[in-house]
């Protein structure tokens, strides 16, 4: 007996389907943030994703410990974030989506806007048919040297 294969659902799979579909998790992630919506910000990652934030030495491996670091990070008014660079590959064996790059975040302090130049590495998986972010590193950028 031959099995036939949809011929759509196996293009849907591709690889360059999956880095499309992780690249739009990112840019909504980035526009979350620039609305300061920290619960659209938690919808976005799988429950046991693991968060190295840019502003914290904590590793957050929990909802309620991501949360109250996006509460604190995104409570500053006009925060902003653009991304800057980035690169993608995606793993077919494992059907992790890997995207790194750089990023500035535009937060005002006093007043002023401070520009905080970061470096990232996101990690996405489809999880009951969703893309969601299952790691983020984030640290701030090394001084040009």
């Amino acid at each position: 007996m031959t099995t036939v294969i949809d011929k759509s659902v196996a293009e849907e799979r591709s690889a360059a389907w999956c880095l499309t579909e992780a690249g739009k998790v990112l840019l909504h992630w980035a526009e979350a943030v620039g609305r300061r919506d920290v619960d659209e910000v938690m919808s976005l990652y799988a429950p046991d994703a693991i968060l190295v934030p840019t502003l914290s030495d904590e590793v957050r491996g929990r909802d309620s410990d991501r949360r109250a670091y996006f509460e604190t990070f995104l409570a500053n008014e006009g925060i902003a974030c653009g991304i800057l660079v980035q690169k993608k590959r995606v793993s077919a064996k494992l059907g992790t989506v890997v995207i790194g790059g750089l990023y500035d975040f535009n937060i005002p302090v006093n007043g002023t806007e401070t520009i905080v130049p970061a470096r990232f590495l996101f990690t996405f998986e489809e999880i009951d048919g969703r893309w969601l972010i299952t790691g983020h590193h984030s640290s701030k950028a090394a001084e040009d040297v």
